[in-house]
């Protein structure tokens, strides 16, 4: 073989290669959704809520590439898994309403005997999107809309309590000290925040675990460099669950069910989690 011939092929084989990850990316990774589940360790959690479930899912981008008929299967898993409390971080639309009520009824159908659980994500905030409007459509799918404020679930046999508290979106309002005002010293507060670095914030009003998206986990991902779509705030806690910096608060990041920008993935699928709460070691 001469050198031309094998360039010509090296050529052929690159261009081979990358339309196949481009079709990947774009019609096959991004609809396999994963489920994961994870415990974590929270010293500050009572007694009564030892093994408490939490599904934990964010950032649909509806509008983008994904319809409010593509997310019965992800309603359907996480009724199937049976969680106690169900928490959405963020980010119902991309830039557009259209099937903001559609997904309302869809969403309607998930069941969690503690509660729904849902904040504003910056996308919800800004272009054409109606936060307003979001926040009426978590409410008629049953969701309980924090917006600057908590909530307290109490055991009903033990009378022992935990906080639920959601913050506004960086980009809009959020007032922190009204979001944690009352919240005793010392109790177990679950935050729900969309932007994950601002748990070197909240790490200050007594949060013993945060859950946040944004990141998408970066969305495009290759061997040995990571993501490279992170946006602003969701880089230094950028996927996973990771102990905050000089605390020993943790914060949980999820990549994320849909995608914005490019509707494509690579190396990171679309995912969702059932965190389950103990007061012993991390596994």
């Amino acid at each position: 073989m001469n050198r031309r011939s094998f360039l010509k092929r090296l050529i052929a084989g690159f261009g081979g290669l990358m339309l196949l990850i481009g079709l990947d990316a774009l019609f096959i990774e991004r609809r396999q959704l994963l489920w994961h589940d994870m415990t974590i360790s929270l010293p500050e959690l009572p007694k009564a809520f030892e093994g408490m479930r939490i599904a934990h899912f964010s950032d649909m981008h509806l509008g983008h590439g994904l319809t409010a008929e593509d997310i019965k299967p992800l309603v359907s898993r996480i009724n199937k898994a049976r969680p106690d409390i169900v928490a959405f971080t963020g980010d119902l639309v991309d830039d557009g309403m259209e099937e903001l009520e559609a997904a309302a009824d869809v969403l309607a159908g998930l069941q969690a005997p503690y509660g729904k659980y849902a904040v504003l994500g910056n996308h919800d905030v800004r272009g054409k999107a109606d936060p307003d409007r979001i926040i009426q459509a978590y409410r008629a799918a049953g969701f309980v809309p924090l917006v600057n404020e908590h909530v307290k679930i109490t055991h009903e046999r033990t009378g022992q309590s935990i906080w639920i508290a959601g913050l506004d979106d960086f980009w809009r309002k959020p007032n922190w000290n009204k979001t944690f005002a009352d919240i005793p010293e010392g109790g177990c507060t679950i935050a729900l925040i969309h932007e994950p670095d601002l748990a070197d914030l909240a790490k200050d009003y007594g949060v013993c675990l945060q859950l946040s998206g944004h990141s998408h986990g970066g969305q495009i991902r290759f061997p040995f460099v990571g993501g490279i779509l992170y946006p602003p705030y969701g880089r230094k806690y950028p996927d996973g669950l990771q102990k905050v910096e000089n605390s020993s608060m943790f914060v949980h990041t999820s990549r994320g069910i849909g995608t914005t920008i490019l509707p494509i993935r690579f190396l990171c699928r679309p995912e969702w989690h059932v965190l389950t709460l103990s007061r012993f070691t991390n596994l």
